[in-house]
Formats: C-alpha cells, structure tokens, sequence
C-alpha cells in the first residue's frame, strides 16, 4: 500500500550526518522528522525560487527567439550588402575577364595554327620572341658550355 506521504532517500556527508543524528536525539524526534520540519519552514522560500526559475526560463525562450529574429534579419542585411559588392566587383572586373578570354582564345588560335604549321606558329620564320633562356654549364665541366644554337649530336657510349 503507498505510503500517505512520499518518500525520497537522500545522501548526506557524513558530518551532516552526524549532525542530523545528534539533533534527533536531543529533540527525540526521527531524523525524518527533523529534515520534514526543516523543509516545511522552508516552502515559501522554495516556492519564490520556483517561480524565478519559471520567470528565467520563460524569458530564456523569449530571448532565444528574439535573437533568432534578429540573426535572421542581420542576415537578410548582410546578403543585401553581399549582392551590392558583387555588383560593385562585377563592374569594375567586367573587362578584365573580356580581355583575360580574348587572350585564351587568341593562345587557343596560335596552338592550332602551330601544328598546322609544322609546329610553328610563325609561317617557318623566327618570331622577334626572345630565344629560350639556357642555364650556362657550370664551370666545372671541362670548359665544354651549351649552345642552344648547335645541333646536338648523339654521343658514343662506350661498351
């Protein structure tokens, strides 16, 4: 059969329990009794503490909510500043992505008329290019240096 009033275990120090003991036995009471005492005196006290922690929560929620508007809108502001940028950037970046395409096409152009061409793109003349630069032999090699202007013969190797 449930008991008329509930009951709870609870879990003190030990020198809380101690003290709890030594009031049970100078007032003759159990130390339920004391504890049950103790905490009736306290009910208003609890029952402000409850309300303030509802009051907190409540407005925990209202707060949650109203910052959430505000993200959403602070967003919606920033988006807007984003498009304005890009328009901005789009403007001013416009002809330089028309001349960066004309390039790669005139490059795009060049490299088929190479291989039409025998792999040159200048009609078998010598472009006003600048020759390749080479990497000069380094001193150590016998005095023998790369001319990029002298054909290169195969070499003997020895068996």
């Amino acid at each position: 059969m449930p008991a008329k009033n509930p009951r709870l275990t609870i879990t003190l120090n030990p020198t809380l329990a101690a003290t709890l003991r030594r009031l049970s036995e100078l007032t003759g009471n159990s130390q339920s009794a004391v504890i049950g005492e103790l905490l009736e005196g306290s009910e208003q006290v609890f029952a402000k503490i409850i309300r303030v922690l509802e009051a907190a929560e409540k407005a925990k929620a209202e707060v949650k909510g109203r910052a959430a508007a505000n993200l959403e809108e602070a967003q919606g502001r920033m988006e807007a500043q984003l498009q304005l940028v890009m328009g901005e950037f789009d403007e001013y970046t416009g002809s330089l992505l028309a001349d960066v395409e004309e390039v790669s096409r005139r490059a795009r152009k060049g490299s088929a008329s190479q291989q039409v061409e025998g792999g040159r793109g200048d009609g078998g003349q010598r472009s006003a290019r600048r020759p390749p630069a080479t990497v000069a032999t380094p001193p150590s090699n016998r005095g023998v240096r790369n001319d990029p202007r002298t054909p290169k013969k195969p070499s003997r190797t020895r068996g």
